[in-house]
């Protein structure tokens, strides 16, 4: 079997993938020049950041292993007959980290508290707790799930919303997402975990940030797509939600002229809540491989249609 692995760092996962298939010709590649020598006869590609166009000098490949958990970039440029598998699971942790650091930070004041010390202002600010609040999770994956899971652990009430009643299982009440705009409206914080597919285009717009709680807060780490951000401007301004914690957006880098960095009620990170587990993903990666030998079922099959 001919393998090629495209990516940054590409020497440890073929190492990893070395261990699992030690008959198999496996090269790594960080450009595409590079690349160029085994394209023709790669059979496997395990990759991050390929040109989707390589995809046609490839006659001879069978499976993709996307070194990512989000594939809307390449699913819809997917060859008919070329399965492709997300990573799933590596990033849960430190992303469900990155939600409750924001969550933990605002309804602490911890943001004020610093300003405060700046400042040299003795006062108290004491916080709310979120214990006894109600999280919702849009988007019941592994990410999702673990958010939720968290969530729990500091006594919150766990709503969740997905297109499939699969993730019942880890929220107090479940949603489909026709139901955005009552789900929205009943939560205390609002996380964001879904894919980009035609079908989260636009599901957080006016209409559902104006029916959202006072004082409730908006986290997106999913795909930029899912919130209208002209809407969201307004609704910030507004104070509908109080506060947001964007990781993702429309166009990105995110433009320095967009109205978002000057909002004092809106803070801003780089698409950086899942940083990359290197050793976790050469995990997966040589897991679902292993797999791929023997027949069995793969992890994190990606279905063309729904796009993820």
């Amino acid at each position: 079997m001919k393998i090629l692995v495209y990516a940054q760092e590409t020497q440890s996962y073929v190492e990893a993938l070395r261990q699992v298939a030690p008959d198999a010709e496996i090269h790594g590649a960080s450009t595409l020049e590079e690349a160029e020598p085994y394209l023709e006869e790669t059979e496997a590609l395990f990759a991050w950041g390929v040109r989707t166009e390589t995809f046609a000098r490839m006659p001879r490949l069978r499976w993709i292993q996307w070194l990512g958990a989000g594939v809307d970039m390449i699913v819809r440029q997917l060859p008919a007959d070329v399965a492709l598998t997300r990573t799933v699971g590596a990033f849960s942790t430190v992303m469900a980290e990155h939600v409750f650091a924001y969550l933990l930070a605002l309804r602490r004041g911890v943001f004020e508290m610093r300003a405060m010390q700046q400042d040299h202002v003795w006062r108290r600010l004491t916080g709310t707790s979120l214990q006894g609040q109600r999280l919702g999770v849009a988007g019941l994956g592994s990410i999702g799930s673990e958010v939720a899971r968290v969530g729990r652990a500091f006594g919150m009430e766990i709503w969740g919303l997905s297109r499939t009643p699969q993730g019942r299982g880890v929220c107090d009440r479940h949603f489909t997402p026709g139901e955005m705009p009552e789900f929205a409206a009943g939560v205390d914080a609002l996380v964001l975990v879904l894919p980009a597919t035609p079908e989260t285009d636009g599901i957080v717009d006016r209409n559902v940030l104006s029916g959202m709680r006072e004082g409730s807060i908006l986290i997106n780490v999913g795909r930029g797509n899912a919130v209208v951000e002209r809407d969201l401007v307004a609704a910030l301004r507004a104070g509908r939600p109080a506060m947001a914690q964007l990781d993702v957006f429309e166009r990105e880098p995110l433009p320095p002229e967009s109205p978002l960095w000057d909002l004092p009620n809106c803070f801003i990170s780089a698409h950086s809540s899942g940083p990359s587990e290197p050793h976790l993903v050469r995990s997966f990666a040589a897991a679902n491989l292993q797999r791929f030998l023997t027949g069995e079922p793969l992890v994190g099959l990606v279905d063309p249609k729904r796009g993820y």
